[in-house]
């Protein structure tokens, strides 16, 4: 059983766009996000999933220079896609699977290790992921079997479900859901993802404040810092995230 990591990422954000390289104290916003999945003790294989347009080739060649592991594919069927990247690693049905987004930097590796160590625990069907509720957004970590992915790509049919990845799995009536829920239900009000340019002001400022340190904070002394700064909090409040329907 292997554990195999597929970060999807694309430069064409409407409301912010190439901000998956945009730069944070000369390092493109993506290389934090990689280099913080790199501390997971877990994980066996990390893709970089992008589009096949042209507009994403800066993706493919920042992959290539740090020899990452890339995978290209459609840009709306996001669901094939990811199956395909999987594919192109030959996943089997038991490996497990992670799905996070490049836009968040300080995705955390505790928190990811944590949802792997649960779903193992767990049934194959299970779907497991980082609650929202406990957790910031940008904290997003989301865990289910190649089976069941699988499942997804070849019996989801709206153009909302082939758009994003996983809601077929999670909102089947019979569906095997499990959260992680070790957090404080007062960091759910945090948003940790970069979305809007405020959101990347938050974010670049709360890299500087953490320092050298950045690489290895965990989520308690992130949301920490937060509470002791409320100023920073407040930079990207008014942001509202898209839901996905």
């Amino acid at each position: 059983m292997r554990v195999i990591c597929i970060t999807q990422a694309r430069m064409g954000s409407s409301r912010l766009p190439g901000k998956v390289l945009t730069l944070i104290a000369g390092q493109p916003m993506l290389e934090y996000h990689i280099e913080r999945v790199a501390q997971s003790s877990l994980i066996d294989t990390h893709i970089i999933a992008t589009s096949d347009q042209q507009s994403d080739q800066a993706i493919a060649d920042y992959c290539q220079t740090k020899q990452l592991t890339c995978f290209r594919g459609d840009e709306q069927d996001v669901l094939a896609r990811f199956y395909q990247a999987a594919m192109s690693v030959k996943a089997k049905d038991d490996d497990i699977i992670i799905r996070l987004t490049g836009d968040c930097p300080l995705i955390c590796p505790e928190l990811i290790d944590q949802a792997i160590r649960k779903h193992q625990a767990g049934d194959l069907d299970q779907y497991t992921h980082v609650s929202l509720t406990y957790f910031p957004r940008g904290f997003d970590v989301e865990v289910f079997s190649m089976a069941s992915l699988k499942r997804a790509y070849h019996q989801a049919h709206s153009q909302a479900q082939r758009e994003h990845v996983t809601l077929y799995l999670y909102s089947q009536s019979a569906a095997k859901i499990v959260p992680i829920e070790t957090g404080q239900t007062s960091w759910s009000a945090f948003r940790l993802c970069v979305d809007e340019i405020d959101d990347l002001r938050l974010v670049q400022q709360l890299i500087d404040l953490l320092g050298e340190g950045w690489l290895t904070a965990g989520p308690e002394k992130i949301c920490n810092l937060l509470i002791e700064h409320p100023r920073l909090a407040d930079i990207n409040k008014h942001v509202a995230q898209r839901i996905a329907h």
